[in-house]
């Protein structure tokens, strides 16, 4: 229990973060009248994004493949399942990551948890963790993308 106490507080933002994008979205859905919403103001050029890189990591924190550069530390400090993924070269637009557990070597479920940052020394970085399906950190293998938003 004092462990899920613990992983609740160091994940706070985040879940508060979801609560709020399920709120938006389910306002939306149930709020908006149809067709409200036009092709103009889904002009691509005021939402959008494209994946800027990717990489498919094992378990032990080697990129197994990748389209783009990235280099990936085991953060062993902090436990089993912790990543930090530098992106190269550093993006010019802000970007964020997203990523899920690869499935290819089994059926192992879990999920990921990335979030990303710039920094002035290494440039766009983000952190991964893996949890497994107790919801517990542990060093699976994942597939991560770097989406960036779209220059206008």
């Amino acid at each position: 229990m004092s462990r899920l106490l613990a992983h609740a507080r160091g994940q706070i933002v985040g879940y508060i973060a979801l609560f709020i994008a399920l709120g938006g979205t389910s306002y939306a859905a149930l709020e908006l009248p149809n067709h409200s919403i036009n092709p103009v103001k889904l002009n691509a050029r005021n939402i959008g994004g494209y994946v800027r890189a990717w990489a498919s990591v094992n378990a032990d924190g080697r990129v197994a493949a990748s389209g783009g550069g990235v280099r990936v530390v085991v953060d062993s400090g902090v436990g089993p399942g912790h990543y930090i993924l530098d992106w190269h070269p550093r993006p010019t637009r802000p970007c964020e990551a997203t990523g899920s557990v690869d499935l290819s070597n089994g059926l192992i479920p879990g999920y990921v948890i990335a979030q990303t940052a710039g920094t002035r020394v290494r440039g766009e970085q983000s952190i991964v963790q893996t949890y497994n399906a107790q919801g517990q950190l542990d060093a699976l293998a994942f597939d991560v993308q770097l989406i960036c938003a779209t220059p206008r």
